[in-house]
């Protein structure tokens, strides 16, 4: 059996299936963290499918469809204005058609509220669809390991 490919030397992101396509996944999630660096709308609405689905990682309601996504973020970069999230892969699976991407990794919060400084971290799974020019995120589930306050 092959070894899974990385990205780089001393990276610790998996390749596993068709290595361009799955290099192209990882650059599609280091614009998505970008997007979200910058609070740029529309750079995060487009990677973003048009029926994505999240499932937040503590109680939060389920978020469906691109547009209610980009109203929780805004919602977000509004009312936290010091808030960062980033996702960063461990793994990014190419499907045999090359049509579909599982990517798995760890995620982390972080925001301040009233003077404390909140940090929330935990792993994700994120799927992946290439639309016939690009890859989009369809859904992404988070699970909260650990909340520090």
């Amino acid at each position: 059996m092959a070894k899974p490919s990385r990205t780089a030397p001393g990276s610790d992101v998996q390749l596993l299936g068709d290595k361009a396509s799955a290099r192209a996944v990882m650059a599609a999630r280091a614009h998505f963290n970008a997007a979200l660096a910058a609070r740029d709308m529309s750079a995060i609405g487009s990677v973003l499918a048009d029926a994505v689905t999240l499932v937040p990682g503590d109680d939060a309601v389920l978020i469906e469809g691109r547009e209610a996504q980009l109203e929780a973020w805004q919602s977000i970069f509004t009312n936290m204005p010091d808030v960062s999230y980033v996702r960063t892969p461990a793994r990014i699976e190419i499907g045999a058609d090359g049509e579909l991407a599982a990517e798995s990794g760890r995620w982390r919060g972080a925001w301040s509220s009233d003077g404390f400084s909140i940090r929330y971290t935990g792993r994700y799974f994120a799927k992946w669809r290439f639309d016939g020019t690009r890859w989009l995120i369809e859904a992404e589930i988070f699970v909260t390991l650990k909340r520090q306050a």
